[in-house]
């Protein structure tokens, strides 16, 4: 890895191939730690360098357009998707796809909607897949940071909403574009069918009941029923340089920066059982939502067979319990 930094630096070796080696590499060791730091170096250099002047005097790429950061993003995708496809909970690969969102795409909010239509299928078809279903949290996290920041301006500046109100057709579409609407209450509502689909179908599956407490928590956050200066969206533990999604809202930048992902540590299986601990100490949500998901879980134990259904079942009731205490 050392000698071929150095070549990359010199301008011998094209970052680009260098990636496409990289490639070749995952598709042998999709989980290897190395592999996955040594491209996100060479993924910075391609942003760094590609604003210094010095760079087109190399002979790699000149600079990168959006069309071309557009390719880097939809690549990198592609392969975190094929080595997440090729190893089980693949920490590296769903890590490396958060750092490409956050540092490629700029948390572009079209992209994040992209991407959380685009690994539905992967996720339904990976039902015990925490590191996919992680992911799927942070896409939802990292939309409302985006809405709460819109909002916020808005509400600082209420001029900008009324000059949306009036702008031009042609500049309405080309600002519609850009600026996607988001309706989180409906993605949120989305997310708990999806669960709730997955659920009945894929019986016994922890990581599905995991996944729908984190959505039950949004949902009820979103909707101004957890307060707002010490919440603390946190699933996963993060001692060090891990998967973890240490997430305050709102508090925007904070809520966006879900990771620092070059550590070696995984402690993506002991997440799920210190997540529990933590969301225990959700305050108190409205009775509405709490007694819909006590009809889901009578629904659920009503026709269940599965032993480790009902075990989850159960305590996810347990849980729901405790935020009304």
């Amino acid at each position: 890895m050392g000698k071929r930094k150095e070549m990359i630096l010199s301008g011998t070796l094209n970052p680009i191939k260098d990636l496409h080696l990289g490639k070749l590499a995952l598709t042998k060791f999709p989980k290897s730690p190395e592999t996955w730091i040594h491209r996100r170096w060479v993924l910075q250099q391609l942003i760094q360098e590609a604003s210094l002047p010095s760079f087109v005097n190399k002979g790699n790429l000149g600079t990168i357009p959006a069309e071309r950061t557009q390719r880097l993003i939809q690549e990198e995708m592609e392969v975190c998707g094929e080595a997440a496809g090729r190893y089980p909970s693949n920490y590296n690969a769903w890590s490396h796809r958060i750092w490409v969102l956050q540092h490629l795409a700029k948390l572009d909010a079209k992209i994040l909607l992209d991407e959380l239509s685009s690994t539905k299928h992967w996720a339904s078809m990976h039902v015990s897949d925490h590191s996919g279903f992680h992911y799927r949290q942070f896409l939802l996290k990292s939309l409302i940071s985006q809405t709460m920041i819109v909002d916020s301006v808005l509400e600082q500046n209420p001029l900008k909403s009324e000059t949306a109100l009036v702008l031009p057709k042609d500049e309405e579409a080309t600002a519609s574009t850009e600026e996607p609407r988001i309706n989180l209450s409906h993605l949120l509502e989305e997310e708990v069918e999806f669960s709730t689909d997955l659920i009945d179908s894929y019986p016994g599956h922890e990581t599905l009941w995991c996944h729908r407490r984190h959505i039950f928590y949004l949902q009820h956050y979103f909707s101004g029923r957890l307060p707002h200066s010490t919440t603390q969206l946190s699933p996963a533990d993060s001692p060090g340089e891990t998967l973890s999604d240490s997430h305050l809202v709102p508090g925007g930048p904070h809520l966006s920066q879900a990771m620092e992902v070059d550590g070696l540590n995984d402690c993506s299986k002991q997440g799920y059982s210190q997540e529990t601990k933590r969301l225990k100490r959700t305050p108190a949500t409205d009775s509405l939502g709490l007694e819909m998901e006590h009809r889901f879980i009578d629904q659920v134990l009503s026709t269940c067979r599965n032993v480790e259904q009902a075990r989850y079942a159960n305590a996810y009731r347990k849980w729901l319990l405790t935020l009304s205490q």
